[in-house]
């Protein structure tokens, strides 16, 4: 028995029309063959007051990633602009990226999230890979590694995110079954989160939430309505200064304040219970990667509680966005779900007897996947502070800068996308789910 995804196809809207786009840079000056400097790079200028008030208004920037595919199309692959009294140089180049990761050190740095780390720095707390740069970083980095990112480490976890994804499927089923009609057309996009912080939730601390059933504790739920909270008002503070908002937005920054104290308790009394329970006497069977950095004694626990939460909260959206955008994808194009669905069953005894198997045996699932994300990149730029001159595009950039590197896509999107700290569908696509035999 399995499931097929069917979209309404009423909801697919462009967001920008294929014949108004420019051809790249038509609009910008050719390249010289003399050294040019960094003021001569395109400037890409705007009114700094307009935009802070649209941004208060509107909560976030949901069209940032339409604002500089459009700064891309008038002024060429790299144009410069400021952010109070930071310099921010943007290109778009897979051979300037290329550059920057040559002359990187072993501890690149880049900006921080700053609400993120306005917590930290007000409740004392320590952070994790994803606020730390420099030594500090890859201190951290080197010690998650192994138990994280490792081929080993991930044959160890995939059984137990097999366990969620089985769980999930079978609640999705039974939704189905008791639907007289014999589909079930919804915003599958809630459920996907749940199964994301399940699964997240599961391989950190060895633990299951509920979230797929009806025995969702109320700590729990506590919990998980933080995680929403933490988002929310991240997006609503991440584009302005904290010493604006601090007087603009005093209401959302305590709740984004509390949102994150849930967030740690949480993460402190799960840890504390992985903690008591290996003094007890060691598993016999992989219980999870906070279990397993207690036990080498890796890091800290302050450390592993902020790097735990940090993965937590990082997995979660950057999961939830590409499964709902392939399910999508899937809909409208019902032969390659077929030629998937094909692919799975003639897999599925020995992924049933191996689930790290999944890895090889599905190389079209793979290959789906690596295209939903080419379509709808989760991160819609990457940032690095310069520590060194660089020669981009046959501009002088100077140490220090902040260089952003925006992925596009060859295609247009079919769907509106805005960003919410992570690329989104502005509004979830229904999606019908039907059993097939």
């Amino acid at each position: 028995m399995a499931l097929r995804a069917k979209a309404d196809v009423w909801l697919a809207r462009p967001w920008q029309c294929q014949h108004r786009m420019r051809a790249l840079g038509t609009t910008a000056a050719p390249a010289t063959k003399a050294l040019q400097p960094f003021e001569a790079i395109p400037l890409y200028s705007r009114n700094k007051w307009l935009k802070m008030i649209q941004i208060l208004r509107e909560q976030g920037q949901e069209n940032l990633h339409l604002e500089m595919h459009q700064a891309f199309q008038e002024l060429g692959p790299i144009f410069r602009y400021s952010i109070g009294r930071t310099q921010v140089v943007s290109v778009m180049m897979p051979e300037d990226a290329e550059k920057l990761h040559q002359v990187e050190s072993m501890h690149p740095y880049r900006m921080h999230l700053e609400p993120w780390v306005a917590h930290r720095e007000q409740r004392g707390l320590r952070r994790g890979v994803f606020l730390l740069n420099g030594p500090e970083w890859r201190f951290n980095r080197l010690r998650l590694n192994p138990n994280v990112l490792s081929p080993k480490a991930v044959q160890k976890f995939v059984p137990m995110v097999d366990m969620v994804a089985r769980d999930f499927l079978e609640a999705l089923k039974k939704k189905v079954f008791q639907n007289a009609r014999g589909s079930l057309t919804m915003d599958v996009q809630q459920s996907l989160f749940n199964y994301s912080i399940e699964a997240s939730n599961f391989i950190l601390f060895g633990e299951r939430l509920g979230l797929l059933g009806h025995d969702l504790s109320p700590g729990n739920l506590k919990f998980i309505h933080a995680l929403h909270s933490m988002f929310k008002t991240t997006t609503q503070l991440m584009f302005l200064p904290r010493s604006l908002t601090h007087w603009t937005s005093s209401r959302v920054w305590k709740e984004h304040f509390e949102s994150w104290d849930i967030i740690f308790e949480y993460a402190s009394r799960c840890i504390w219970k992985v903690h008591q329970e290996l003094r007890l006497g060691n598993p016999q069977t992989y219980s999870g990667i906070v279990a397993e950095l207690i036990s080498q004694g890796a890091l800290p626990l302050d450390a592993i509680r902020a790097n735990s939460i940090e993965l937590t909260a990082g997995s979660v959206d950057t999961t939830t966005s590409p499964l709902l955008m392939t399910l999508f994808e899937l809909a409208r194009n019902p032969d390659i779900q077929r030629a998937l669905r094909q692919e799975s069953l003639a897999a599925e005894a020995s992924i049933a007897a191996n689930p790290q198997r999944a890895m090889s045996d599905l190389p079209l699932l793979r290959a789906a996947l690596k295209e939903t994300l080419r379509l709808y990149p989760v991160g819609g730029f990457l940032e690095r502070i310069l520590r060194s001159d660089l020669v981009l595009q046959n501009y002088h950039v100077p140490a220090g800068v902040l260089k952003s590197f925006q992925v596009e896509t060859l295609r247009q999107e079919d769907v509106q996308m805005v960003y919410r700290f992570v690329l989104m569908p502005t509004s979830s696509p229904l999606l019908t789910f039907r059993p097939v035999s």
